[in-house]
Order: structure tokens, then C-alpha cells, then sequence
């Protein structure tokens, strides 16, 4: 599990600094700081690597605030079953907005440095599936050219993290629901 974890690192950092560039490059666009959590009620599914690195340091927190995110975890679940539409794509998830059970009344998250590549490019410019997503509280204007993230090659280094926990793990999401419960392929290696 050791690889994973420095994998994890290593994209995690390359990732923070892609980010550092953008708001040192477009300082007026990136409108990022503390107690700002438009980022917290944008869904997200997450690849086995994220969901085994928030499993494990889950498990860490005190029993307490396990609790506290269970709880939170029963409303997000229930506030899903009603948004949910029929057909899901990365737009029409862009618009649900749910608040994540990882982000605590001080509006700050919990498992902040665990959480995954889709929290810590939020509010860059990233390409999915052909499209450009942006925060939309972002100074970003639509139409304009900026330097934009290729979501599909963060994935590509988290799948093949993925592929080291459980056969096919990179073909694999998993749910916030289920990376919190421990309830997805592979969990059983985190106590190796």
C-alpha cells in the first residue's frame, strides 16, 4: 500500500502546484480561500486509490467525529435518492448541488487532506470529456482561453494506482457513500 499512498502524494502535489500557478498566474479568476465551500456541495464519485486513502484516514478520526460524519453521511445519502436524475452526466452533476458529509459546521472539511483530485482542482479551469468546467464563483470567462487541466490524465494516473489495490481497480469509481462505509473493492487491504 506504501506505492499507492506516494502516488497519491506525488499526483496530489503536482496537482497543488498546477493549482499555486493558475492563482499566481490569474490571481482576479481564482477566487479560492478559506470559508469558501462552493466546492463542498459539487458531487463527485472518486477512483479506488481516493477512496482507500479517505477510508484510511477516516478510520484515523476520533470516534466522535466518525459519528458526526455518519450523520451527515444519512442526510447526503437521503438528499441524493431525491435529486437523482435518470440520466447522469458530468453536466447535469455540475448542477445537483449536495452538500458533502465531510464538511463540518465551520465550514471547513474534515478529511481535508485526504480529499480527492476533483476537490483540489475545484475552481481551475479542467477539461472533462471535452468540456471545460470552471467555478462558478471563479473570475474564469466563458469563451476565453486558459491554461485547463485534462481531467482524463489525472484519472489515468489514479486508475493505474487502482489497478494495485483490486483486479480491474481502475476501471472502478466509488462513492463517497461507500469509500466513508468501507463498503468497496479492495477495502480489506488497508489493514495489510
Amino acid at each position: 500500500m506504501r506505492a499507492i499512498w506516494q502516488g497519491l502524494e506525488e499526483l496530489f502535489g503536482e496537482i497543488e502546484a498546477a493549482f499555486q500557478k493558475a492563482k499566481k498566474d490569474y490571481p482576479r479568476e481564482v477566487r479560492c480561500r478559506l470559508g469558501c465551500d462552493d466546492c463542498c456541495y459539487a458531487l463527485f464519485d472518486l477512483s479506488l486509490a481516493e477512496a482507500a486513502l479517505i477510508q484510511k484516514e477516516f478510520r484515523r478520526l476520533p470516534r466522535k467525529k466518525r459519528r458526526e460524519i455518519i450523520r451527515r453521511l444519512e442526510k447526503y445519502e437521503k438528499e441524493w435518492q431525491k435529486k437523482k436524475p435518470p440520466l447522469l452526466t458530468p453536466f447535469v452533476l455540475s448542477t445537483i448541488k449536495i452538500r458533502c458529509p465531510l464538511l463540518n459546521d465551520k465550514r471547513q472539511c474534515d478529511l481535508y487532506h485526504a480529499r480527492p483530485a476533483t476537490c483540489r482542482l475545484y475552481g481551475i479551469p479542467v477539461e472533462i470529456d471535452g468540456e471545460t468546467f470552471v467555478c462558478g464563483h471563479s473570475g474564469f470567462e466563458p469563451g476565453k482561453k486558459y491554461p485547463t487541466v485534462i481531467f482524463a490524465k489525472v484519472q489515468e494516473r489514479l486508475s493505474a494506482l487502482s489497478e494495485k489495490i483490486a483486479p480491474d481497480g481502475g476501471k472502478l469509481r466509488v462513492s463517497l457513500s461507500a469509500a466513508l462505509r468501507g463498503t468497496f473493492p479492495g477495502v480489506q487491504f488497508l489493514s495489510e
